[in-house]
């Protein structure tokens, strides 16, 4: 038979909290450097593509230092710390961490004659990002159990999910609209294509691949499932409030550098995405935002 002991260190999270912690933490110190360094700093790393594609990665660039690197600090800090609401903030990143190092390192033009970079001098960069999101995916899921669900009104639940689904749906539809032109025409109407096809493919390939069929999986479960399957909801949650806040600052650098790429109505639906998702993980989470301390000075969630 086994003991307590033996059964409680199965029912834990599967990876020490140290490693996860330290990869938090490296993983931040990491998005830093690459924004220092990159087109939103000092732009001593040239990324071998199109200057629009450069402009995006500067809004992501800044999305990270808004919202991701504070996520990671303060849930790689307080895991470091043992405390228990670290789960909450680095199950929000893992994906978005490993699909910024992972698009960026393929969607270079690497065979292109005329346009030149440096960007794989920092190739140990974007892979200690990639290996640090897999240690935290692994290491903050596997915190989670079903008594940490909120209470979720299922109506609230479906409501958000048909408005957020339709809108996913449209972005879905521009992507596909633009690889049926790519396909019948040889480049898209603003002739974009033809002077960055990795990154067209690339992204084109991950957001069809990942992130919609990710953003209708946490829907549906969201839906169906938001007790049984919360810890995969709030990773796939996190995952696309990360992605709505990149896009976004993506398309404001885009508009103030007057990328003539920019489209107007592809940043509305982004926009309207990335609210959405912020009120969906606030549903999911809120119950988690109200603390009061209790008689022993420490602190406890106080339920809705």
């Amino acid at each position: 038979m086994q003991s307590n002991n033996e059964i409680q260190n199965e029912e834990g999270p599967l990876l020490p909290w140290y490693l996860t912690g330290v990869a938090a933490i490296v993983a931040a110190l990491v998005l830093v450097l690459l924004a220092a360094l990159g087109p939103l700093g000092l732009d001593i790393i040239q990324y071998r593509s199109s200057q629009s594609a450069i402009d995006q990665i500067a809004g992501n660039d800044l999305a990270n230092i808004v919202l991701t690197i504070p996520l990671l600090i303060i849930g790689g800090s307080l895991e470091l710390l043992r405390r228990p609401g670290a789960k909450y903030f680095l199950v929000l990143t893992p994906i978005s961490v490993f699909y910024y190092a992972l698009s960026i390192g393929l969607a270079q033009e690497w065979s292109s004659p005329v346009i030149t970079g440096n960007v794989e001098q920092y190739f140990w960069l974007f892979l200690i990002l990639i290996v640090c999101s897999l240690f935290m995916l692994i290491g903050s899921i596997t915190q989670f159990s079903p008594q940490d669900a909120p209470h979720m009104e299922r109506k609230t639940l479906q409501r958000f999910a048909i408005v957020t689904g339709l809108f996913l749906t449209m972005f879905a539809v521009m992507w596909v609209s633009q690889v049926v032109s790519v396909q019948q025409t040889g480049n898209l109407p603003d002739g974009s294509y033809t002077s960055a096809p990795s990154v067209f493919w690339t992204i084109r390939y991950l957001d069809l691949g990942i992130t919609v069929p990710l953003g209708f999986l946490a829907l549906g479960l969201l839906v169906t499932k938001p007790r049984k399957a919360y810890a995969l909801v709030l990773l796939l949650m996190g995952f696309m409030v990360n992605t709505g806040t990149a896009v976004n600052t993506m398309a404001a650098v885009m508009f103030l550098k007057n990328d003539p790429t920019a489209d107007p109505v592809m940043a509305a639906v982004f926009l309207v995405l990335g609210v959405l998702s912020y009120c969906l993980l606030y549903v999911m989470v809120k119950d988690k935002l109200h603390w009061h301390p209790q008689r022993d000075g420490t602190s406890a969630a106080k339920s809705d």
